[in-house]
């Protein structure tokens, strides 16, 4: 991101912002999540405590971050960047069930602002057609 030069704020500020939103969209949203997309997947309809807990947590977590986006349109600063990537991507691939995100509009709001760039469809087309050939 800093590289390129588009996708990090320039000042200080900006950047622990966006290093900040970084860890947290990978280490606290994507972990609940993550663990009852696959909870999911495996369980046999036996787990409804474990599942019951993931869900509250996730829940905890979007809680958060609908506040956090009351008045943002972005994650990390007023613009675009590399922690809206991360952020939108764990939205976006984290979260099979609807009816876990339909309370949260403002999330939703979010998860879909981002998907909707031209860039993020230009970079998942790439991302697709390099795992594709792989």
């Amino acid at each position: 991101a800093k590289k390129c030069g588009r996708l990090m704020p320039t000042d200080r500020a900006g950047e622990a912002q966006v290093l900040r939103w970084c860890f947290a969209a990978l280490n606290s949203v994507e972990q609940p999540l993550l663990s009852l997309l696959v909870l999911d997947w495996t369980a046999d309809g036996s787990c409804a405590k474990h599942r019951e807990f993931l869900v509250g947590w996730s829940n905890r977590v979007l809680t958060n971050l609908e506040r956090w986006l009351a008045h943002r349109e972005f994650i990390a600063t007023p613009e675009f960047t590399v922690a809206d990537i991360l952020m939108a991507h764990v939205l976006a691939n984290g979260i099979k069930d609807p009816a876990l995100i339909a309370p949260f509009s403002r999330v939703v709001a979010y998860r879909d602002r981002c998907l909707a760039r031209p860039a993020w469809q230009r970079a998942f087309e790439a991302y697709s057609a390099r795992v594709e050939a792989g």
